[in-house]
């Protein structure tokens, strides 16, 4: 790089960290944040994502197997000692500290110093009285302050109680918020109540509204919970999973801390792009008892070293790279590809070891193709060696047949529904698997 092509870049980072950082006249678009975000880190030109609804485009998603291409994963030990149950630990951090930096992004060092007052609000309303037979329902909202005394967004959340059962596990589950109102409609068969399902079986059920504590759109990380902690975001910081993620954490410890729940017992369960979420927050905090990620697909449990459905460069693209940390950029412009990437879809998912997760996608005929089940699959069984140090072995096979129910045995255990990009068919599986490793 010359001396003038040199502070032409530095001129332009300038200008973006002055553009993100000043109070705008009208909301920025995700656009111009992404803008602004790659001037700022000198990530220039990107690359463009596959396109999943047209196959007659010319940058159309592979859907098929054959033409994958060849890649080869990192590792997940470097030396022999690593693969013991001693160096795990160690090598846990290290593999953390790439994950952060490259995909899920770090948590600034301000929000060790938020606090949080939540308030109880007892429900009284027509749209949940079908559940006052067995259920006590609260509104739970902690309002969060920064150490210089700023507020703004929320960690938000609906939570029923079952009736004379405590103290019960729970079930944290990512819930969609749609303006309007409107709940996402992922097609397929009318889904069960998940919520009866839940207190009939004798669980706590916390509706978890994400959106309310950071917006799932880049025009407004200021306004959410990363723009309290710092803005503009450093090259390394978080991104919306971490931070929807860090609000779960939270509301995990508040439910525990309440009678009616039974320690230690608090799982959590999200789909689509909350799988991608649920993952991140699993893998980073062992406390969460089990974790049930469902059609996370790219930048969740699939591989993204493979070339089907969902790219790295899509992740990377402006309707998505809020979701990571703005350095995920890095690998989507030339000369770097995601196979340059120090981490894959393993690694994350190995950060979960030795605690419970079980990985849940539905049928590419049906509709899953765009997250790519066989990545999924093969995520999980690369990252499989994390779990065999603390002896979960699993026996060494092809990706099992749709339905079948033989991998719930195992802490790190693999479901395939019937259906298509849809979470319930496998609530089911999931309860059970949680159950199962409940400790006496």
């Amino acid at each position: 790089m010359d001396r003038n092509t040199r502070k032409l870049t530095q001129w332009l980072a300038a200008l973006a960290a002055l553009c993100l950082s000043l109070p705008a006249l009208a909301q920025p678009t995700q656009d111009e944040v992404h803008a602004a975000e790659r001037a700022l880190f000198g990530f220039g030109t990107l690359r463009g994502g596959a396109n999943g609804n047209d196959p007659d485009a010319p940058n159309a998603a592979n859907n098929v197997e054959a033409n994958v291409g060849e890649y080869v994963l990192p590792p997940l030990f470097e030396t022999p000692h690593q693969q013991t149950r001693d160096g795990w630990a160690k090598r846990r951090k290290e593999l953390a500290r790439m994950v952060e930096d490259n995909w899920a992004g770090r948590i600034p060092a301000a929000v060790s110093e938020f606090t949080l007052e939540w308030e109880v609000v007892p429900v009284v309303s027509s749209d949940v009285a079908e559940y006052y037979d067995i259920a006590w329902i609260e509104d739970w909202t902690a309002t969060i302050t920064t150490a210089d005394g700023r507020s703004g967004p929320v960690i938000d959340v609906r939570i029923f109680f079952p009736k004379d059962q405590p103290p019960a596990p729970a079930i944290i589950n990512y819930t969609f918020v749609w303006s309007g109102g409107t709940p996402p409609n992922f097609g397929g068969p009318q889904p069960p109540d998940s919520i009866r399902q839940a207190l009939e079986r004798g669980w706590v059920f916390a509706e978890y509204h994400p959106q309310l504590l950071l917006a799932d759109n880049a025009g407004l990380l200021q306004d959410g919970v990363i723009g309290l902690a710092r803005w503009p975001r450093a090259q390394h910081d978080w991104g919306a999973l971490r931070a929807w993620g860090w609000g779960a954490s939270k509301l995990r410890e508040a439910l525990e801390a309440d009678e009616r729940v039974a320690e230690g017992r608090v799982s959590l369960t999200g789909h689509s792009r909350f799988g991608k979420g649920v993952l991140v927050a699993g893998a980073f905090d062992h406390a969460f008892h089990d974790v049930h990620v469902s059609s996370s697909g790219a930048g969740g449990a699939s591989i993204m070293r493979r070339n089907f459905g969902e790219m790295w460069e899509n992740l990377a693209g402006s309707g998505e790279f809020h979701w990571f940390t703005p350095n995920i950029m890095n690998f989507a412009r030339d000369p770097l590809t995601v196979h340059d990437l120090p981490v894959d879809a393993h690694t994350l998912i190995a950060l979960r070891a030795p605690k419970p997760m079980l990985i849940t996608t539905g049928l590419a005929e049906k509709g899953e193709s765009w997250v790519d089940p066989v990545g999924n699959w093969q995520g999980f069984m690369a990252a499989q060696p994390a779990w065999e140090l603390f002896g979960a072995s699993i026996p060494r096979f092809g990706i099992p047949v749709a339905e079948s129910r033989e991998q719930l045995a195992f802490p790190l255990a693999w479901y395939q529904h019937g259906e298509g990009h849809v979470p319930w068919p496998a609530y089911d599986e999931f309860y059970e698997h949680a159950e199962r490793f409940f400790e006496d």
